[in-house]
């Protein structure tokens, strides 16, 4: 049977959802170290800081993967990272990511993206994806770029030069919303230290599930 799959084009909308997710309730997540592992906390490192990353481990640790506090601290100051597979850190980011499986039948996860410096360089300059995404302002201002559909998707996605007009050129502020369809060029350049989440959503097999959004109570 064919899965229908709505389509939408890039779109801006002011004050889309405010309250998401907090500088407040971001530190409660970072601080929990069994969430801050090197499989989900995404950093583009220089090679000489990669180089000597290394640490000790206690042994009520777990996982060895997951980042001290004072490594994890120390990148968040200096460079842009994200957070991967976090659709259901909070009840609102995971309602937001339900709301979006239900409008377009796609799996969806929450990568929550920070820049403290707004010195720091972002790691993918003008790049495009191979999902769709829905992306939330939460903190600071953000300046977002879009520009229309590339056409030669097996090229590098990342540190594209374009001179084009883009379709958007928008400064998000907390509660600001954005939507880039997959393959869509973009760029974000922080204007002040900020946070976002970004709602990835991609269904590459028809047969492919979405995962249960059942919030617990207790």
């Amino acid at each position: 049977m064919m899965i229908m799959m709505k389509s939408f084009s890039p779109k801006f909308e002011k004050d889309y959802c405010p309250d998401l997710l907090s500088w407040k309730e971001l530190s409660d997540l970072v601080n929990n170290r069994s969430l801050m592992t090197m499989d989900r906390f995404i950093v583009n490192l220089p090679e000489e800081y990669g180089k000597n990353l290394s640490w000790e481990t206690d042994r009520w640790v777990t996982n060895r993967q997951s980042i001290p506090p004072h490594i994890l601290k120390d990148i968040i100051e200096r460079y842009v990272c994200y957070i991967k597979e976090m659709s259901r850190c909070n009840r609102k980011i995971n309602d937001f990511a339900k709301s979006i499986e239900e409008e377009y039948n796609k799996p969806t996860d929450a990568h929550i993206y920070m820049c403290k410096n707004v010195e720091a360089v972002h790691p993918f300059g003008i790049h495009f994806d191979n999902s769709d995404n829905v992306i939330v302002q939460c903190e600071g201002e953000t300046n977002f770029k879009v520009w229309d559909i590339i056409e030669d998707i097996n090229q590098s996605s990342t540190g594209l030069d374009i001179t084009d007009q883009p379709l958007l050129d928008v400064d998000m502020k907390p509660g600001d919303a954005i939507w880039i369809p997959c393959h869509h060029p973009h760029l974000a350049t922080s204007s002040t230290p900020r946070m976002s989440v970004s709602f990835p959503f991609i269904r590459e097999h028809e047969d492919e599930p979405i995962q249960n959004r059942e919030w617990i109570q207790l």
